[in-house]
């Protein structure tokens, strides 16, 4: 009977023994073969969970359709990604740039060798590199502006003639932080140079 008893009292210590290794696999979570496990934060031990449901999401502000730029008013853009006899100009005396949503917004034009030209009201994105076009000018029609009826962000595809790649890399965004108005027309007149990443920073 005595003999009975000890096995069993072996069984159950193994079950209790196993239990507690299952329930508690945070115990033997710790890499003994790490020395500086304990010195290390929840992303380096991989631990960290990020709960996106926090974020507060990103809304655009309402969107003043600004007037036809005066001719005077537009400024030649030096690019690079425009097809052969066209020329780029901005309206460089009405870019604004909302602290609230972060976008960039301007008239952009277009000019052909052949004389054909349009505008677009535009804004720019430069933390998700996309664009939306809030409407067309065409000063050959009566009225020149028509609105987008439903305007959507598109992403900024490099490519040999993405012309808003080189606007966004050049002019718009800055390395560090989001530009502003008067830095966005210093590099457009080209007295503000792009940012430069210096080997050590």
């Amino acid at each position: 009977m005595q003999i009975q008893d000890t096995r069993l009292f072996r069984i159950l210590h193994a079950i209790v023994v196993t239990l507690a290794i299952c329930l508690s696999p945070s115990i033997f979570a710790r890499d003994d073969a790490d020395p500086y496990y304990e010195y290390r934060d929840e992303v380096d031990r991989g631990e960290f969970s990020y709960d996106d449901s926090q974020d507060i999401p990103w809304i655009e502000n309402e969107t003043e359709i600004l007037a036809v730029p005066r001719p005077d008013d537009l400024t030649e853009v030096r690019m690079g990604r425009l097809p052969p006899g066209m020329v780029l100009l901005v309206d460089k005396s009405r870019i604004t740039v909302n602290p609230d949503d972060y976008v960039v917004r301007a008239w952009l034009w277009t000019r052909s060798d052949s004389g054909l030209e349009k505008g677009s009201f535009e804004g720019y994105r430069c933390d998700t590199r996309e664009y939306k076009i809030y409407a067309w000018a065409n000063p050959g029609r009566k009225p020149p502006v028509t609105k987008v009826r439903r305007p959507l962000w598109k992403s900024v595809k490099k490519g040999s003639y993405s012309y808003r790649a080189e606007l966004l890399d050049d002019y718009f965004c800055g390395y560090r932080e989001l530009r502003n108005a008067h830095q966005i027309v210093d590099a457009l007149t080209g007295e503000f140079h792009r940012d430069i990443i210096q080997k050590g920073q």
